[in-house]
């Protein structure tokens, strides 16, 4: 199974698998976010594996379905506790809540929504301004504007020789300097991992006698 994938289709930072480090608010809220996020990301795990569906389904229409049913989950989840960040709800749980929140592209004027919910949690260190920044390139994206921190990928090339590129970039010369300021990588670092991870995903599978 060779994927050549679009830059709404892949997720940009994967589950963490870290066991919550401190007492939150709501663990059954938790719970529920992740249980969420662990659905979300099934369909791309196995592509990632290179695995089939064992029910015979497109495993992308498969991905979208479940974006689909998440969302009025998530609306539920803001209308009933606000933003939850790492406070509420554990810095693994906020953060695969954002994760949900990227997948919401056919629901920008939430994804604007949670921008503004967001951002000062971020100021009060409650909730994750790397993870900001990828959903404001995502809204950006999603709203026909350049992306600040070019997380947001598509790929030029196909197969092994498969190049990650931002969609589109506003002051390329200063994208560094932004990235730096809230703690991620220079870009060229970040482009050259996404290249090697979509490469592996494209390398055909061995055969098996």
């Amino acid at each position: 199974m060779k994927k050549n994938l679009a830059v709404l289709v892949f997720s940009v930072y994967a589950l963490s698998a870290s066991a919550q480090p401190k007492p939150v608010l709501h663990p059954a809220l938790s719970k529920t976010i992740d249980s969420l996020a662990f659905v979300d990301q099934w369909p791309m795990q196995q592509m990632f594996h290179q695995k089939a569906d064992s029910a015979g389904r497109n495993l992308v229409d498969v991905e979208k379905t479940n974006f689909a049913r998440h969302q009025p989950i998530l609306e539920k989840i803001i209308k009933q506790y606000g933003y939850p960040g790492f406070k509420q709800v554990g810095e693994k749980s906020a953060d695969n809540f954002c994760l949900l929140v990227q997948h919401a592209d056919a629901h920008l004027d939430f994804q604007r929504q949670i921008l503004k919910l967001m951002l000062p949690e971020v100021k009060k260190k409650n909730a994750s301004p790397v993870k900001y920044a990828y959903l404001i390139d995502r809204v950006a994206i999603n709203s026909g504007q350049a992306e600040e921190y070019g997380t947001q990928l598509v790929y030029k090339g196909k197969d092994m020789s498969i190049t990650a590129v931002p969609v589109s970039l506003r002051d390329p010369k200063n994208v560094d300097k932004r990235r730096a300021a809230i703690g991620m990588e220079p870009l060229q670092d970040y482009l050259n991992m996404m290249t090697e991870v979509t490469r592996q995903m494209n390398k055909p599978k061995p055969q098996i006698p």
